[in-house]
């Protein structure tokens, strides 16, 4: 065997990373305190890695390694997790896919073979594909039917124009109804490979335990090469209107945000807090609280590889959707120049408060295990994050701001009642003070 392996002895736990020679890496942190475990296997297939043609490919496999295998159908899955009071479940986004499931650590050999079995062993029934193509068109619906998100699909797909950044993960209707099981199997060949695939537990688990695990599963999955770096996505600032017949106005603002090993990334999250993350976020009280002018209203970041978008979302009445942009584009222009020490000091508190709770969540210590490992290369620590956050200056967060919410650097989407003539640029570049 070449298998390669790395401990780290913790405050409050053990990490370890083992790396086998078809490439899957092995990752546990161990939790002695805990009686669980959680288990998920992610691999770097997502729609970003999808050409025109098969946009929402991952998405639909995703569907279907819950379909059966060749020793279980659907129903044994479902009762197989239900009988131990576990949770099983899966997720896809640009960059990832991931398989994860929740047990007592009593059945962590039960947790690892239903994983390793839906991910290696499915089979993709033609009348379950059939089916499944039309739950993702209903799910397809529902995006484009609540305002909300599909205003950021918006977003995303005029962000991106030219880039497989601004596809939906679900793809497109006419893409999900033109699969077929040859070409999920052999998306799978191609993208489902060793180089690209980590296994993470998280809880009350041995590591060389699970390793063999993991090893007598998954030995036979081919290796694969590890994909080249992708260029980063071309951003396109601009305005965007489009007229629906609605209740409400939805606007969302969008500028490109740094990406999860960005220098800045820290800046980011402060900044993302104090604006829109919370009730007392500036944002939240004025839009909100001062002004009644919205029931949702928020400033969102999301970090990929080698890029992110940050933004602020908010919907109101048409009659008032001039003031909603006003405030909007006043705080955006100003928020540089005006944060205060004491703001930013509890926007610090407030996210190293959520990041010390989530701790407590094995899903959580998985998520972030794996994304040290995919962007770093290594185990980040959660007393390394709050450090660095801790170290963030005010001058520093208030230049990040003046560099990001700039005018010529904005999306800004409409979706609703509004007219397309409407010159939505003028409410943020100052030129109506």
């Amino acid at each position: 065997m070449n298998d390669s392996s790395v401990r780290l002895c913790l405050t409050d736990s053990v990490f370890q990373k083992t790396q086998l020679d078809n490439g899957i890496r092995i990752l546990t942190e161990r939790l002695s305190y805990v009686k669980s475990v959680s288990v998920s296997i992610f691999v770097k297939s997502g729609s970003r890695g999808e050409t025109t043609n098969l946009n929402g490919m991952s998405h639909f496999l995703e569907h279907m390694f819950f379909k059966g295998t060749q020793s279980r159908d659907a129903l044994q899955i479902a009762k197989t997790v239900d009988s131990v009071g576990g949770n099983l479940n899966a997720f896809t986004s640009k960059e990832l896919t991931s398989f994860y499931c929740k047990m007592l650590s009593k059945n962590l050999t039960l947790a690892t073979d239903l994983l390793t079995d839906i991910f290696l062993n499915s089979y993709f029934p033609e009348e379950e594909i059939e089916r499944e193509k039309q739950v993702i068109c209903q799910e397809i619906r529902q995006v484009q039917d609540t305002p909300e998100d599909f205003i950021h699909e918006m977003v995303t797909e005029r962000f991106w124009p030219d880039d497989p950044f601004g596809r939906s993960v679900l793809g497109t209707m006419q893409n999900v109804l033109s699969f077929d099981r040859d070409a999920m199997l052999q998306y799978m060949a191609d993208n489902y490979v060793g180089a690209e695939t980590i296994v993470c537990a998280a809880g009350d688990v041995e590591h060389e335990k699970f390793v063999d695990l993991i090893r007598e599963k998954m030995h036979g999955l081919n290796r694969g090469s590890t994909r080249e770096k992708q260029e980063r996505p071309k951003t396109f600032p601009g305005a965007l209107i489009r007229e629906k017949d609605l209740e409400q106005v939805h606007v969302c603002v969008a500028v490109e945000g740094p990406s999860a090993s960005d220098g800045d990334r820290y800046k980011a999250y402060l900044l993302n807090t104090l604006f829109g993350g919370g009730m007392s976020s500036r944002l939240f009280q004025e839009i909100r609280e001062k002004r009644g002018l919205s029931y949702s209203v928020y400033s969102f970041l999301t970090s990929y590889s080698d890029t992110g978008i940050m933004g602020i979302y908010a919907s109101t009445e048409p009659e008032r959707l001039e003031e909603l942009l006003d405030v909007m584009g006043t705080e955006t222009q100003k928020i540089s120049d005006t944060i205060r020490s004491e703001e930013l000091e509890m926007a610090k508190n407030q996210l190293a408060g959520t990041i010390i709770l989530s701790n407590e969540s094995t899903d959580s210590r998985v998520s972030r295990i794996v994304k040290g490992e995919i962007h770093f290369g290594r185990y980040v620590s959660l007393d390394e994050i709050i450090d660095d956050l801790e170290k963030v200056t005010l001058e520093e967060v208030q230049e990040f701001s003046s560099r990001f919410f700039r005018p010529e650097k904005m999306l800004i989407t409409l979706l609703g009642p509004a007219s397309e003539s409407m010159d939505v640029k003028s409410f943020f570049d100052g030129s109506r003070i």
